[in-house]
């Protein structure tokens, strides 16, 4: 079946919605969060394995997926991003967590078509 494909990306994007969308009061507060713009490389993660995760299913059904995982990825900042605030009375759109989630999507394209793409490394994916 054709979804389980797609089981570990819809597993990592409920955990990205539900700590994107959680208030903003129940997230840890330790002193190693405490690093200047933490919420940002935390965003630049999400989505660069966000983006890897979904290569491999694309390649599979054998579309076009250095364009289409990308691409679902950014769609996928995006509307995340857009409704936080709606979903969320604590937390609210940020354009630099839009282009923190762009960053790690684009440097997934990057370490895909340089390191992982048709090699065995890909499997673990």
């Amino acid at each position: 079946m054709k979804i389980k494909l797609f089981t570990k990306p819809l597993i990592w994007l409920a955990l990205i919605c539900y700590g994107i969308y959680l208030p903003a009061g129940r997230l840890p507060q330790n002193a190693f969060l405490k690093i200047p713009h933490f919420d940002k490389i935390v965003h630049f993660i999400l989505f660069f394995i966000l983006c890897l995760l979904l290569f491999k299913p694309f390649k599979y059904l054998k579309t076009n997926h250095m364009v289409l995982s990308p691409a679902i990825s950014f769609l996928l900042a995006a509307v995340i991003e857009m409704t936080q605030h709606w979903l969320s009375s604590s937390r609210h759109s940020n354009i630099l967590d839009f282009i923190a989630n762009a960053a790690g999507i684009l440097a997934a394209l990057v370490i895909y078509s340089l390191l992982i793409s048709d090699k065995k490394i890909e499997k673990y994916l």
